[in-house]
């Protein structure tokens, strides 16, 4: 197994392992008590720490890693903006924006205040849709990988 498909199947684990988190938040997400209730913050933790993850195993490695695999950079120390303007290039990545949008998040879940609900829950609802985006990016590169025979599909 090679280095991509190793970051793949440590993505995909983490795709499976946040998958619960999600759905519970979507539930509890509107709820006045999210914020006190002991549970629905271990669904908060939960979700945001598999979603820096997920955004650092995607963005800070796999992007690099492909586009190495396909010798469209030499080094993997490329610098990032040069790293997503090829991604859109190969379409692989929609635009430059929507990875600045996501890395947005992350930095306003960084800088977030313990006592500021209204806006960690703004943060929060933010993180569900980055979630969704990051899962898009995903599937658009991962199937770019098997159709080009890069990656083989392990089910």
């Amino acid at each position: 197994m090679n280095v991509l498909e190793k970051r793949i199947e440590v993505i995909d684990e983490l795709l499976k392992g946040i998958e619960y988190d999600y759905n519970e938040l979507k539930i509890i997400l509107d709820d006045n008590d999210i914020f006190d209730n002991p549970q629905k913050r271990r669904v908060i933790n939960s979700f945001l720490f598999t979603f820096s993850k997920l955004q650092d195993n995607i963005g800070g490695k796999l992007f690099k890693e492909v586009l190495y695999e396909l010798k469209e950079i030499e080094f993997k120390h490329t610098p990032m903006l040069d790293i997503l303007y090829k991604l859109e290039q190969l379409n692989m990545l929609e635009n430059v924006e929507e990875w600045e949008m996501l890395r947005e998040i992350r930095n306003d879940l960084a800088h977030e205040y313990p006592m500021e609900f209204e806006n960690r829950k703004e943060n929060l609802k933010k993180a569900v849709w980055g979630y969704n985006e990051l899962q898009k990016i995903y599937s658009k590169i991962k199937n770019y990988l098997l159709d080009k025979n890069i990656i083989k599909d392990k089910k």
